[in-house]
């Protein structure tokens, strides 16, 4: 019985330490922002980013943003996080919540206003939207 329990016991550390899961871990973000609707903040939305390419625009990777607006940028199959280079991107937003209908011209990277020119001395996103966001 003793050399059971400490079988048993062996196997628990084992299990314990490598885990019980065998699929990776989720990636951890990468560039972070906030996106704002003037003073007003909204979670449950789909942010796409986009960089200009010879062939049109290239999408690079998304966030969702949290209750408090923020978010971080995962690359395309959020398998990594997408840490911004210097260069132009446009930004496109969609609802994955309660369902929000944004202006069209910001669900199309062609149209959009969000646009930020990333430098290397910047650390984050300030993406803002007009308080008043809903089509008639």
């Amino acid at each position: 019985m003793l050399a059971f329990k400490q079988i048993l016991a062996v196997a628990v550390v084992v299990i314990a330490v490598s885990g019980c899961g065998s699929g990776t871990s989720p990636a951890k973000g990468g560039t972070p922002g906030k996106l704002t609707f003037g003073s007003d903040v909204s979670s449950d939305i789909r942010i796409t980013i986009h960089r200009s390419g010879a062939s049109g625009f290239e999408q690079l990777g998304f966030a969702n943003t949290a209750a408090d607006g923020s978010f971080v940028l995962y690359n395309s199959l959020a398998t990594e996080p997408l840490w911004l280079e210097p260069g132009d991107y446009v930004f496109t937003l969609e609802s994955i919540g309660p369902p929000v209908q944004f202006p069209k011209a910001y669900v199309k990277p062609e149209s959009t206003p969000l646009k930020v020119t990333w430098n290397s001395e910047m650390n984050s996103i300030n993406l803002d939207m007009p308080p008043k966001l809903l089509e008639k």
